[in-house]
């Protein structure tokens, strides 16, 4: 998202934005209107006087007192101790003392926007700007209140009893000044690395709240304030993308062998050697981390078979916990706020519902994702798996949680109500070729879902995918968009779940092992993006994935909303420890380009990881020993501290080990993998290399040796 500030002087075209404020004042309110007959002359004249108390907007409106305005620049400071709220009526020859940049006592120059006169060319408003907020959305801050900057203070929980709330802001108690409270605070941080200034994201969940008698409109403004979350979490966004960009030209990634190889070379300055790191996978909803978390989720499946129960969940803007909080002329889809917060809020009595009080019974493993789709709604994908004692081994033990038929409307009319609110699907098809879920196959029109499903008298246990669900031809209907829908056209629930939350809650059974893959790289796909490209022509040599991640990206208010109060994405249980697999020395190190490459390779921390410290183990701890543990079972009794590079026995909790994902045409390193996976307790790599009293040359041959790989087609027959 860009915002620009146009040129001062209109030059041929009209004025427009920010000429408004300067140009032609005494037809100030005909400019404004003119083009946009839908707008009322007195509610314009009403939004001017609001604004003529905003500093920004008096600065503009006097630079019609100077002449030759082409001759001069605007710049605005981004200082963080400057507060752009004071701002008084400004003649010619104070606009270069208050706006014009100087260095500030460091010897660097803080970074600026400038706007030209006749340039022919517009210039972009920096997101860390503590005016971004104001300039951008007068309306919203019309006293032109700083947004967010570097540099503001926490406030010590130890001292949050001298705080009061007025007006949802915080106002010192007790102390003379604000600066003898933010000494205070200094001296409480004394000595710790804790970060004692509010994050962006921070920041703004404050301002976001919903506090009595507030008297600030900005959670009532209807469609701007759609515009300002979503603004707002591409700022953060983009600071956190920022930060890796910055780090790339710093830091490297190498192998412990590859470092020594590059001393031997004559090589001392580690900023010389190494990968850089693009797009890591520590950074939430990117591309390596959904793929990290769909490995993950189908551990889970290797560890306890297929899923049982894939669940959805929509939110309904209709609750009456939104409703009831709307104020002023509020409607739900301009409270993304509302929105998220109380979906979240069901999301948590449904797990409450489908985990403690165990609905469909046991549930050993689960994994859920939040999706954001481009029609706005947040809705949740569900994937549980059951107990051995509550699997579903008939029809009739489908029909006891899953229902797929309308409910008879004088014996339950609140379900039939909601049956027919919620869980209809469509009508697509002849009934309406427009709808979404029509998608073309060789020339012909579909629906992706296959509906209208086929009416059946029984529940049946599908071969490839869901179960042919109970669906009588008992002459009941509902009608929707004026058409008379059957049972063929009803979404499967359950009748439970859907009269409690009131919303489209889908419940399927996972007949066979077939649908799995489809269904776990279904919920973890990723954001939304908008197809489209620019091309210059040129060929594209290097790929820069943050900007990959960047382009296209679609973010909704809800996801806004939801990402800015920190809300979790997704959640897997039993955790899933993601095990380090590489070759002797070749284990990948991660340094500071200003590192001296000597002092990498003789730090013997640096150069532990989780599989030789793992070999170390088998030698030398004797419950290793005892218990005679392969690889990925080593996190179930053992945990990794990263800090110390050091396994420790596991106090509590349960977790499943992963060995990452190593393609074949990697040679040694994959057949090192499945040496892990079959071999128990090995000692070093040399261990995993022999074979009875035989020792072998390479992984390959004790692989082959061992009856792992008994032809070169196992990997077709894998597949």
């Amino acid at each position: 998202m860009y915002h620009f500030i146009n040129d001062l002087v209109p030059g041929d075209q009209p004025p427009k934005n920010l000429q408004l404020y300067f140009f032609d004042t005494d037809h100030e309110v005909e400019n404004r209107i003119k083009g946009a007959e839908r707008m009322d002359a007195s509610v314009v004249e009403n939004l001017i006087d609001v604004l003529r108390s905003n500093p920004y907007s008096q600065f503009f409106r006097n630079l019609k007192d100077i002449s030759s305005l082409d001759d001069y620049n605007i710049l605005i400071r981004s200082n963080a101790s400057l507060d752009q709220r004071v701002y008084n009526m400004p003649t010619s020859s104070q606009v270069a003392a208050i706006w014009v940049d100087e260095q500030d006592g460091s010897g660097q120059n803080n970074r600026d926007i400038r706007v030209f006169a006749k340039t022919g060319q517009s210039h972009s408003v920096k997101y860390y700007y503590g005016c971004y907020d104001p300039l951008q959305y007068p309306l919203l801050f019309p006293y032109g209140e700083s947004g967010w900057h570097e540099g503001i203070s926490k406030v010590p929980k130890s001292y949050q009893n001298n705080y009061s709330i007025c007006e949802g802001i915080l106002q010192p108690r007790g102390f003379s000044s604000i600066q003898a409270l933010l000494n205070k605070e200094n001296e409480n941080f004394v000595g710790q690395s804790k970060r004692n200034t509010v994050s962006c994201r921070e920041y703004y969940a404050y301002r976001f709240q919903i506090r009595p008698n507030d008297q600030s409109m900005l959670l009532h403004s209807g469609k701007l304030f759609q515009q300002f979350i979503v603004d707002t979490y591409i700022k953060i966004e983009t600071q956190r993308l920022d930060y890796f960009r910055t780090q790339q030209r710093d830091v490297r990634i190498e192998s412990m062998q590859g470092l020594a190889d590059s001393i031997a070379c004559g090589e001392t300055n580690a900023s010389n050697v190494g990968r850089r790191v693009i797009l890591p996978v520590s950074f939430i909803g990117g591309p390596r981390d959904m793929r990290k978390r769909y490995m993950n989720a189908m551990t889970l499946v290797q560890r306890y078979g297929k899923p049982d129960i894939f669940l959805t969940m929509t939110c309904n803007p209709n609750w009456p916990e939104i409703k009831n909080s709307l104020q002023y002329c509020d409607e739900s889809q301009n409270r993304p706020d509302l929105i998220s917060r109380v979906f979240r809020a069901k999301l948590e009595e449904l797990k409450v519902d489908l985990l403690k009080k165990k609905l469909f019974g046991v549930v050993i493993a689960y994994t859920y994702v939040i999706e954001f789709q481009k029609r706005g709604l947040p809705h949740a994908h569900f994937l549980l798996i059951l107990g051995k004692t509550h699997k579903f081994y008939s029809g009739r033990d489908v029909d006891a949680i899953v229902s797929a038929e309308i409910p008879d409307a004088v014996q339950n009319p609140s379900l039939h109500s909601l049956v027919a609110k919620h869980m209809i699907h469509g009508p697509c098809g002849p009934l309406n070729p427009q709808n979404p879920c029509m998608v073309e196959n060789s020339g012909v029109s579909l629906c992706k879902s296959k509906y209208p499903k086929r009416f059946s008298d029984a529940t049946v246990l599908g071969e490839n995918s869901y179960p042919t669900y109970k669906r009588r031809d008992n002459s009941r209907f509902v009608t929707v968009h004026g058409h008379q829908l059957d049972n063929k056209w009803v979404i499967p629930y359950n009748s439970y779940l859907l009269s409690k939350f009131d919303c489209h809650i889908n419940v399927e059974v996972c007949a066979t092992i077939k649908c799995v893959k489809y269904i776990y790289k279904y919920i973890y796909k990723g954001h939304d993006r908008v197809a489209f490209n620019l091309s210059s022509g040129e060929e594209i040599i290097d790929f820069d994935e943050i900007k990959e991640y960047q382009n296209a990206r679609w973010v909704s208010p809800p996801e806004a909303a939801w990402r800015i109060y920190g809300f979790s994405l997704a959640e897997i249980k039993p955790c899933v420890v993601d095990l380090q697999i590489h070759l002797e020395n070749y284990q990948y190190m991660r340094f500071d380009g200003k590192q001296a490459l000597s002092d990498l390779v003789d730090n013997q921390l640096s150069s532990k990881t989780m599989l030789t410290q793992f070999f170390f183990m088998n030698t030398t701890n004797e419950t290793a020993k005892r218990l005679n543990l392969l690889y990925a079972e080593f996190p179930e009794y053992f945990v990794w501290s990263n800090k110390d590079k050091h396994w420790y026995p596991r106090q509590r909790g349960e977790v499943v080990g992963r060995l990452v994902s190593v393609n074949p045409i990697e040679g040694e390193r994959y057949y090192l993998r499945m040496l892990l996976m079959n071999v128990r307790a090995p000692k070093s790599y040399e261990h995993l290399k022999m074979v009875g009293e035989s020792m072998t040359t390479t992984f390959r041959e004790a692989a082959e040796k061992l009856g792992l790989l008994q032809s070169d087609r196992v990997i077709d027959q894998c597949l």
